[in-house]
């Protein structure tokens, strides 16, 4: 296995690096490169859904960071160490100061809070055996597939308005039957974070998560506000066009399904060509930030490498890590493997790895669908990041190599690019194939209509509870409610269960971030929708709208939440097209 073989080849360099009387900066930068690299290949194999390797790889993890004797090595040899340059020097310190602060580092807070993630996943564990219990009284039986995929494509094909109420009423039903359970670890969970960070001085949980920010934490709550009241808004005004087309009134986000059902009819969905995805998401690159993507020969069959260039300088490589359809993953995702800093004449390569699913046809070509598609380029959008950010990271974790608020204004920004007229002449589509790339958009902006006042409103409960003390998950759902009116559109159990993903609990009360990403990606789109590649390409000072994505001492602007609302309101549930 190829990342195996990289964590032993670490190990092995870390020790010989280690094995010395005295370090110099060259020596330091590699050190924390192999700290990088470790702490991102747990968050990739994390993030994929790939658990099976993830725990057997854990021993290896503790090699590198549960050894006291190599930490105390380390940490006597940076002591000594002393840097020229003023960067590499601030590095130095900040391990140094980590290292320290492990020496005495109490683990129980953490300990309590992964036994607190087992007892909301064996929960969440319990409500998809439930539902599957109830898909098989109503006819259904897909063992290994998603019960609420399945599910909505029940509610897709059925004819009848009551029925469908009556369906929707029994799964929220067995859905709530596990709120209670969820709902009280969730508030365990905050509470140890708590009584953690009182001990610590901190205001508050978010400040800590907010460490590295660049925002003051007053105007998260107003962002977070101003986009709620538009996603209310716009939830309405899709409810109405429910209505005008399924006729039913009471509750039409319940005939969402078949809906979209009544309008798209019944299609075989699209696949596309991963090359020629690939090409398309390369061309932009080199016309926005002016870089060469080249592939190299890789070692691994199931890995596509691709060394990256500006100009005759090589930057890094990008690893597209491929997942065949029969292999279980949740989706495409990225994790810079090092970041780059450029220290006078030293230099540390990045690389990141891209999660990929395909399925082969029966040419042999490597086909993707849509959804792939845009997780693909979104995810290569994290890669670029990584390869161009000018800042270092900390030693040890991957997450905080930009202000949290600027995490995925850059990936959110490259998965836009699936709506641009550029990218249908880079496929070469059968014939109508070109009007499915246009309703397989037009699907994609809806859905994410639907989803508006649900992502909202876990960043706005995420926010609140992490930042005002003895707030428990309802508490804060009322309160917002009160002040915005979710509550018609959303319920207290729709949320427990994102507060079990490896982002919320790496950063909890941050996770604005998302709405934050998505409403300045949607304002710089906006710039280049009406370009072709050429006239992109055309204007190299164009990418300095990117700064903030690679610049850490650059400001954080606040975008407008209303961006997002005037990029996907544009695709309306009616029969026009």
């Amino acid at each position: 296995m190829a990342i195996e073989d990289s964590l032993d080849g670490m190990l092995i360099r870390l020790r010989t690096l280690l094995d010395t009387t005295s370090l110099d900066e060259s020596s330091l930068v590699e050190i924390m490169s192999i700290y990088n690299n470790v702490a991102y290949i747990f968050l990739y194999l994390e993030a994929i859904d790939d658990d099976t390797n993830y725990r057997r790889l854990l021993p290896k993890r503790a090699l590198f960071h549960d050894d006291p004797a190599l930490d105390a090595k380390l940490l006597e040899l940076a002591t000594r160490l002393r840097c020229d340059e003023p960067e590499a020097e601030d590095a130095r310190l900040e391990l140094v100061d980590q290292l320290r602060k492990a020496q005495t580092y109490d683990p129980t807070p953490a300990a309590r809070i992964n036994e607190l993630l087992l007892q909301a996943k064996e929960a969440l564990d319990g409500l998809q055996d439930d539902q599957n219990g109830l898909l098989k009284r109503i006819g259904v039986n897909r063992p290994g597939a998603n019960p609420s995929a399945v599910f909505y494509k029940i509610m897709a094909r059925t004819e009848s308005g009551s029925t469908r109420q009556k369906l929707s009423r029994t799964w929220e039903k067995v859905h709530d039957a596990h709120l209670g359970q969820l709902v009280d670890t969730v508030n365990a969970m905050v509470a140890v974070r708590w009584a953690d960070v009182t001990a610590t001085g901190l205001p508050n949980v978010l400040a800590r998560s907010l460490e590295r920010s660049r925002l003051s934490p007053d105007r998260i709550e107003p962002f977070l506000h101003e986009y709620i009241e538009h996603a209310v808004e716009s939830h309405a005004r899709l409810e109405s066009e429910v209505l005008r087309v399924t006729g039913t009134a009471e509750r039409p986000m319940d005939h969402f399904a078949f809906a979209m059902s009544s309008i798209f009819g019944k299609y075989k969905t699209p696949l596309f060509s991963l090359e020629e995805c690939l090409e398309f998401i390369f061309a932009v690159t080199r016309s926005v930030f002016g870089l060469d993507l080249h592939r190299v020969q890789d070692t691994y069959t199931d890995v596509l490498s691709y060394d990256v260039r500006d100009g005759d300088r090589e930057i890094g490589q990008i690893k597209f890590d491929l997942w065949n359809r029969d292999r279980k993953i949740t989706g495409n995702h990225t994790r810079g493997i090092r970041n780059r800093t450029d220290w006078r004449d030293l230099t540390q390569q990045p690389v990141a790895y891209v999660a990929c699913r395909f399925q082969v046809d029966p040419a042999g070509v490597n086909r993707i669908t849509f959804q792939n598609v845009h997780s693909l380029f979104h995810e290569f959008g994290h890669a670029v990041n990584h390869l161009l950010i000018r800042k270092r990271l900390s030693y040890q974790s991957g997450l905080e190599y930009l202000p949290p608020e600027r995490l995925e204004c850059l990936s959110m920004w490259f998965e836009k690019w699936v709506y641009h007229p550029d990218f249908a002449q880079y496929l070469s589509l059968p014939r109508g194939d070109a009007e499915a790339l246009a309703r397989c958009c037009r699907i994609k902006m809806l859905e994410y209509r639907r989803t508006y006042v649900e992502r909202a409103v876990t960043a706005a409960l995420d926010h609140d509870i992490h930042s005002r003390r003895s707030v428990t998950l309802a508490d804060a759902y009322a309160r917002l409610d009160q002040h915005l009116g979710i509550g018609r559109s959303t319920r207290l159990s729709d949320f427990p269960a994102y507060f079990t993903w490896p982002m919320y609990v790496a950063k909890p009360g941050a996770n604005f971030s998302y709405l934050w990403g998505s409403a300045d990606s949607c304002q710089k789109f906006t710039l280049f929708q009406e370009l072709s590649l050429d006239e992109i390409a055309s204007r190299p000072r164009i990418k300095e709208l990117f700064t903030s994505s690679f610049d850490f001492d650059a400001l954080s602007e606040e975008p407008d939440p209303a961006a997002v609302f005037a990029f996907y309101d544009r695709a309306v549930l009616t029969s026009e097209e």
